[in-house]
């Protein structure tokens, strides 16, 4: 079971990874016209943006969780 956490963990980290270079994309590349291939300092579609960096940030909090619980609940396995 130990092992099942322990994936389970190391899948949320690659998606809430994923998911936020998408949010860095749609932070820089996305404006009210559509995708540009020009870098922006600021956020054309902020409310997107950050609904996006919300969800990868919640992947990353389910990998701790997950692997915290692999830690602590479950012993050693040979």
């Amino acid at each position: 079971m130990k092992r099942k956490f322990l994936k389970l963990s190391l899948v949320s980290l690659l998606i809430g990874i994923v998911v936020l270079m998408a949010a860095y994309f749609c932070f820089h590349f996305v404006t009210d016209e559509g995708i540009t291939l020009v870098w922006h300092a600021e956020a054309g579609k902020p409310v997107v943006t950050f609904l996006i960096g919300v969800l990868g940030v919640l992947f990353v909090w389910a990998s701790a969780i997950s692997a915290f619980i692999s830690v602590i609940f479950f012993k050693n396995e040979k």
